[in-house]
């Protein structure tokens, strides 16, 4: 049996199912990448302009709050992760704490005067939500099982909750690029490659 689409189009019907079929099956995918994306649980979203790193370095320095083996550490691995590095940001904050926010700030160059924010979605994770995790030049895409994907978008910033994902960062949860698959973090509760600017506090 042949159906008639118009003058020019014929498909067998044969033919037809199968592309309903595929068309079936693209889009269950779709719903389901999409439910997926829908379980991510946003802190806080916007764009943020990093500084020179040397600025920075000049700042840690000046607040007198950090040893001096800890910045020739932070000069070293900037150097091997080369010029992205500062800007390339994965950062775990593993509860609510004043201090601990005046760290992650100063050290990860947040708080630096050169450093630009823009808020997109203003902050709504408690204290209930946390260990969090902080993503900046990344977009967070998916999150299934314990694995998290992420596309490269400079100057992006997401912070997601990590409390329904790996609430005592003891799973691992790993971080993949969304593009090709390649493994970013083994294990976000421990590091990240040599050209991610990683921090925990």
């Amino acid at each position: 049996m042949i159906i008639v689409l118009g003058d020019t189009f014929r498909f067998p019907t044969r033919t037809w199912r199968v592309f309903a079929v595929i068309v079936g099956l693209a889009f269950n995918l779709a719903t389901q990448i999409a439910l997926a994306a829908d379980t991510i649980d946003f802190c806080a979203t916007g764009t943020m302009t990093m500084g020179p790193f040397d600025e920075h370095i000049a700042e840690i320095r000046k607040a007198n709050r950090y040893e001096k083996a800890d910045i020739d550490e932070l000069i070293a691995e900037q150097k091997a992760g080369g010029p992205d590095f500062f800007s390339t940001q994965v950062v775990i904050k593993e509860e609510q704490s004043g201090s601990g926010d005046f760290d992650l700030h100063l050290f990860q160059g947040f708080s630096d005067p050169q450093a630009k924010y823009n808020v997109t979605m203003e902050w709504r994770c408690k204290s209930a939500d946390y260990p969090v995790a902080y993503f900046v030049g990344f977009k967070v895409r998916q999150i299934t099982g314990q694995t998290i994907m992420v596309s490269r978008e400079k100057g992006t910033v997401n912070i997601i909750s990590l409390k329904t994902i790996d609430p005592d960062l003891d799973k691992p949860t790993s971080v993949k690029d969304a593009e090709n698959h390649a493994v970013l973090c083994a294990d976000i509760a421990t590091g990240c490659i040599k050209t991610i600017f990683y921090g925990r506090y």
